[in-house]
């Protein structure tokens, strides 16, 4: 009697450890899941800020050759108008 006590207990036991390593197993796999989806969304935020990043480089461009633009018109006229008071 005290024999199969002790052998229940064992087998007891086992079905707890085994039950609880397969519940941590399950939860490490699921937290692996979860981790590639996080860096896969990392490196999809990653891509559109240095495209958002890459825009802004580009506007910044433009506005630069705008006052450019605004410059040199701003100078041509000034030329013009030299001429035309120089013919005068």
């Amino acid at each position: 009697a005290a024999l199969e006590l002790v052998n229940r207990r064992v087998s007891y036991q086992v079905e707890v450890c085994t039950r609880e390593s397969s519940e941590f197993y399950t939860r490490h796999h699921d937290a692996q899941k979860d981790r590639a989806v996080v860096r896969a969304e990392i490196e999809v935020l990653r891509n559109e800020r240095l495209a958002y990043e890459q825009e802004a480089r580009f506007e910044a461009h433009c506005r630069a050759l705008e006052a450019r633009v605004v410059v040199l018109e701003t100078h041509t006229r000034r030329l013009e108008w030299q001429r035309q008071a120089a013919d005068s």
